[in-house]
């Protein structure tokens, strides 16, 4: 996740372009508030999947109100990359590329593990170019080079110029461009609905302030000042996912306790939480996709110890196996100290991108040691037992009889014997959550007491659960995003 390009915006200019709005009195029965703001739909949230809904809602001629808790627009958007997988671009013709719906769902469900509803994996797939076509409408710049991503069939990957905070700028001001209104520093607090349980608008704080101090901030932050905002024809919450909230997901699931996650600040559980009280289906609350600091392919070359200079398992495996098996071992030895993914020279140097390790190394995530010594002291390891392990290790390596059985054919001759030395933590990054509220193809909120939509009430994005299973594929969370947000959006002009 890249963390670049964030888009401030203050309240000031927004709040002042709504002030009409805000002290207008739309009540409409006596059994309804007395809102103090009226549009045609609410978006609750800024992400790249309430934008192309706001956007398109807006482009035909729907009042749009979109607002953000945080300061920032853009929520853990802004944050990514943005690759976007998309079968039958312009990209894939012009190469001659053969790709299909049935191929495509082939790699959804082989990273979902058969645990995605093929709906929703179909949903994704046959409105991938639509969206994506309507994203470069909106100003989203797109290199002219196809990625050929792990997990994918095909090449069908496109690149975001400028990445995630690029994408919701340009959105952003296509948005207010055609007419869309905006608040940040405003939380919603309620789903309102009418005597028909048909959803009518949201309770919101304007003025609120993100406080990253407090151990949950949905619980315990009262700041802001209470309004009630009316939806003529739909809410639509675009709210992303719980990552953040250790809290929540540890209830989930325990083994996340001690899971590192690169999201958004306010990636917290209390908009899924809102929309549960409200009577949500939930889908998938257990399910979290992770990622590394370097690419996991690469942690084959190396060797992975603990806080004690121990290996515990073989380095080469997926992202999702290789997060279980530490996150198991940390929880087995009682520690929130993640393990040391450690190298040599030659080992660095077989890198699958070897300049994609020097930007680590610019970072400053992986760091570079003259001796083993030097290493251990950065780390805090016990340098006699770690020279115990990597004798160990490459002895067994030279007779293919490695303790965890891993393959010495696949190193290109690396062990861990030639100096300079390089080390990285080895951190189980939570960065998705697959989990979320169960939603038609239209995107309308199931409920859970009848199994039907509820009137008015909407979602997209990761806020939604159910489309990628075990594990989302890589690059398939913006057309996930981008499709539903679209999708929601010609549901309510067709209502």
């Amino acid at each position: 996740m890249e963390r670049r390009n964030f888009i401030k915006f203050s309240l000031g200019s927004g709040a002042f372009a709504l002030a009409s709005n805000l002290n207008a009195d739309t009540t409409t029965s006596k059994n309804e508030p007395k809102f103090d703001g009226e549009w045609d739909v609410i978006v609750v949230g800024s992400g790249i999947s309430g934008h192309i809904c706001a956007t398109y809602l807006a482009k035909n001629s729907k009042k749009v109100l979109m607002i953000e808790k945080m300061n920032r627009v853009g929520g853990n958007s802004a944050l990514s990359q943005q690759d976007f997988a998309v079968m039958g671009s312009d990209l894939q013709k012009r190469d001659g590329i053969k790709d299909s719906v049935e191929l495509f769902l082939k790699d959804l469900n082989n990273a979902g593990k058969g645990y995605n509803h093929t709906e929703q994996s179909l949903r994704v797939i046959k409105n991938s170019n639509e969206a994506y076509e309507f994203a470069k409408s909106c100003g989203i710049k797109y290199s002219d080079k196809l990625k050929f991503l792990g997990g994918h069939s095909v090449a069908r990957t496109v690149q975001t110029l400028g990445g995630g905070g690029a994408a919701i700028q340009s959105i952003h001001k296509t948005f207010m461009e055609n007419g869309g209104e905006f608040i940040n520093e405003c939380k919603a607090d309620e789903i309102l609905k009418d005597e028909n349980g048909r959803v009518v608008g949201v309770s919101v704080r304007v003025d609120y302030r993100f406080d990253r101090e407090l151990k949950n901030d949905d619980r315990e932050n009262k700041s802001g000042v209470r309004k009630t905002f009316r939806a003529k024809d739909a809410v639509i919450f675009a709210t992303g996912g719980y990552s953040r909230d250790v809290e929540f997901r540890t209830i989930m699931n325990p083994r996340l306790k001690r899971a590192n996650t690169p999201s958004n600040l306010g990636q917290t559980a209390g908009a899924l939480k809102m929309m549960l009280a409200a009577g949500a289906t939930p889908v998938q609350l257990c399910l979290t996709r992770f990622s590394f600091g370097i690419p996991t392919e690469d942690l084959l070359y190396g060797i992975m110890v603990d806080k004690n200079s121990d290996r515990f398992l073989n380095e080469d495996g997926d992202r999702q196996g290789l997060s279980d098996k530490i996150l198991a071992h940390m929880d087995k030895i009682d520690t929130y100290s993640y393990p040391v993914a450690i190298f040599d020279s030659v080992g660095f140097g077989n890198s699958h991108d070897p300049k994609r390790m020097q930007s680590f190394m610019q970072s400053g995530k992986m760091k570079e040691f003259a001796t083993l010594e030097k290493l251990c002291e950065f780390y805090k390891l016990p340098l006699e037992n770690l020279e115990k392990t990597i004798k160990k290790y490459n002895e067994n390596i030279a007779k293919n009889a490695d303790e965890f059985k891993k393959d010495a054919n696949k190193l290109k001759g690396s062990t861990i014997a030639k100096a300079p030395y390089y080390a990285i933590f080895a951190a189980p990054g939570l960065s998705y959550t697959q989990g979320g509220v169960w939603v038609n193809t239209d995107m309308q909120v199931i409920s859970l007491a009848t199994n039907e939509p509820i009137n008015g009430f909407y979602a997209v994005g990761e806020a939604t659960g159910g489309t990628h299973g075990a594990s989302r594929l890589t690059s398939c969370s913006i057309p996930d995003c981008m499709t539903s947000g679209l999708l929601a959006a010609k549901a309510i002009l067709k209502a």
